[in-house]
């Protein structure tokens, strides 16, 4: 799952500084683990469109 960091923190796993607005690729469990700390949601998950959707839409906006 893509997410989107919404609170700078350090990523003991990664060994990385997360900085806001970074987008990166996790699993749903480490998702629940980061949002669980004592500190609150870091990180939010990012709803991706389906593909056919995104294609329906470009040829929306090429055809007006």
């Amino acid at each position: 799952m893509r997410v989107k960091v919404i609170k700078k923190f350090i990523d003991k796993k990664e060994g990385k500084v997360r900085e806001v607005g970074e987008v990166f690729d996790t699993t749903k469990k480490r998702f629940e683990e980061i949002n669980s700390t004592s500190f609150g949601f870091l990180i939010e998950e990012i709803k991706e469109e389906n593909k056919n959707e995104q294609d329906n839409r470009h040829i929306g906006e090429i055809d007006k």
